[in-house]
Formats: structure tokens, sequence, C-alpha cells
């Protein structure tokens, strides 16, 4: 009897410790996720884009050209921040950093894995799709959250099949 009272204590432990762990290294990993998006300031979307109607182009400057969209430069946001333009917390600390020559170390909110392979020119230029269709709401935002919309392989291949264009594979995974 008490070889199974043993067993079961073993066996619970061993649980309790595999969960312990599992949620350990689960508050690990989103600790690091939001790290990674931690921003040099909170970046208002919405002021930009629907107030002041600035095209995605003014910031994200690549997308047109090349695969990938970019992501704004001191030199873009000095273009119009060197100065104040309003009130907010905010922007006086973007002033700040750019007064001091301070690079921006912005973070990508979207990501692909690494084996995937997009192309903003094809699918904004050539296509000609809305850059909410990827992106969801963030024109709408008013400080960058970690994760605006989580695109899956599905979004890509009913889009895909919507549309009529290639369904290889090899199109889009190397």
């Amino acid at each position: 009897m008490s070889g199974g009272i043993s067993l079961r204590k073993i066996a619970t432990t061993s649980f309790l410790l595999f969960f312990a762990a599992s949620a350990s290294l689960l508050a690990i990993r989103r600790n690091r996720s939001a790290r990674r998006a931690r921003q040099p300031i909170s970046f208002n979307h919405q002021k930009h884009v629907k107030d002041l109607e600035l095209p995605c182009s003014t910031c994200h400057e690549f997308f047109e050209k090349e695969t990938f969209s970019g992501l704004p430069s001191a030199e873009v946001c000095a273009s119009c921040h060197l100065e104040p333009q309003g009130k907010s917390e905010e922007e006086k600390k973007l002033v700040r950093l750019l007064q001091r020559g301070a690079s921006l170390d912005w973070k990508p909110l979207f990501r692909q894995p690494a084996h995937v392979f997009y192309s903003h020119r094809r699918h904004v230029m050539a296509a000609k799709l809305d850059c909410g269709v990827c992106h969801g709401g963030i024109a709408q935002t008013r400080e960058p959250p970690l994760r605006v919309r989580t695109l899956r392989m599905k979004d890509c291949l009913d889009c895909h099949r919507r549309r009529g264009v290639s369904m290889d594979c090899t199109a889009c995974h190397r």
C-alpha cells in the first residue's frame, strides 16, 4: 500500500513541477514579447493616419518599391517633429530624442516566420490591397499594441483563393 502512495506522490509532484515549469516558461515568453514590442515612444497611429490623413507611405516609405515596408527613421520623424506640434508628453519625448540625435529603435508589430516570404510591393502595389487587409485596425490605435492582428496561413490562403492567385507553396515558403 505504501508503494502505491509513494507512486501517487511521485506522480503528483511530477505533475506539479511540470505545470509550474510550463507556467514559468510561458511567463518568460510573454515578458520577452512585451520587451520586444517596447517602442521609443507610444506612437499614435490614429492621430497621424485618421486625423492628419497622412498616407502609410509617409512613415513606411519602402513598401511601394521593396518587399518590406520599413519603419520610420529619425529623419522621417524629424521632418515634422524637431519642434513640438502639440502638447502630448510622448511627442515631447520624441522631440528630445530627435534633438539629441538619437536613433529610433522601432520594433515591428507584425512578423512572419523566417521561412515565409512576403512582399509589401507585390501585395499593396500589384494586388492593390489596402494596408488594413493584413494590418487590421492599426490606423485606429492610439498607442502601439503588442499585436494588432495575428495572421495565419489560412488568412493568406483564403485571400489567394478569393482573388484567384497562386496557391503554389513555393510562392511564399522558402
